[in-house]
C-alpha cells in the first residue's frame, strides 16, 4: 500500500485492516520513511446544498518503508488509498515506476477516491488506453478522460477492468474491496 501526506485516514484504515482480515501481509510505504498525517473529509453542512469537503485531521501514521526500499518484484498486489495524498504521489517519479511494474505484469491493483489520478500517469506513460474507471468527482473524471481511459460512474459499485479495481468514494468501501479481494482469489493470490 502507498500512501502520502493527507491520505484519506478512512480509505487507508479499511484497505489495511480488510487485507489482514483476510490474511494477507500488508507493508505501508511511502515516497519518505516518516509519520505521516493523514485526514478525515467532512461535507460542508448535512443539508446535501455544497458539493464540497471540509478537511479535518486524521491519525498519524508511520510508514514501514520509503519508496526506495520497496522492490515490487517482491509484493502480488498494490493499494492506493485516496484522499488528498494522491496528489503528491502522482508526480513522485518512484510512486509512478512501481504503479508501471504493477501494469506491465497484470498484478492486481487497487484505487479509491483521487488516487486514480496516479494510475493515469502511468498508463499514459506507457500508452494503455481504453482502460475502464471511475474515482470521486469530476475533476478526477477529466483526468481519466484525457489519458484515453473509459469514465464510469457507478454509484455503490467498483468498476474491475482486468487487474485494476477502481471505486469513488467511502460509502464504496465495501464493494470495493470485495471486488479486490474477488480478484486476488481469482488470479490464485492467497493469504499469508
Amino acid at each position: 500500500m502507498i500512501i502520502e501526506e493527507s491520505t484519506s485516514s478512512g480509505h487507508h484504515d479499511y484497505a489495511y485492516f480488510r487485507m489482514l482480515e483476510e490474511g494477507f501481509d500488508v507493508t505501508v510505504a511511502a515516497p519518505v520513511k516518516r509519520p505521516l498525517r493523514t485526514v478525515v473529509h467532512m461535507p460542508h453542512g448535512l443539508d446535501g446544498t455544497w458539493d464540497t469537503f471540509q478537511e479535518l485531521p486524521g491519525f498519524i501514521i508511520v510508514p514501514d518503508a520509503s519508496l526506495d526500499e520497496i522492490d515490487p518484484s517482491t509484493f502480488d498486489a498494490l493499494i492506493i488509498p485516496g484522499g488528498r495524498g494522491p496528489e503528491h504521489l502522482r508526480v513522485d517519479k518512484r510512486c509512478i515506476e512501481i504503479v508501471r511494474y504493477f501494469l506491465e505484469r497484470d498484478k492486481p491493483m487497487a484505487f479509491i477516491c483521487h488516487s486514480p489520478q496516479i494510475l493515469t500517469e502511468a498508463l499514459v506513460s506507457l500508452g494503455i488506453k481504453g482502460k475502464r474507471l471511475t474515482a470521486i468527482h469530476h475533476s478526477v473524471k477529466a483526468d481519466v478522460i484525457a489519458a484515453g481511459c473509459i469514465w464510469v460512474h457507478t454509484p455503490r459499485e467498483a468498476v474491475v477492468d482486468g487487474n485494476i479495481v477502481t471505486a469513488a468514494r467511502r460509502p464504496d468501501y465495501d464493494v470495493w474491496m470485495r471486488a479486490f479481494v474477488t480478484l486476488l482469489k481469482e488470479r490464485g493470490i492467497k493469504a499469508s
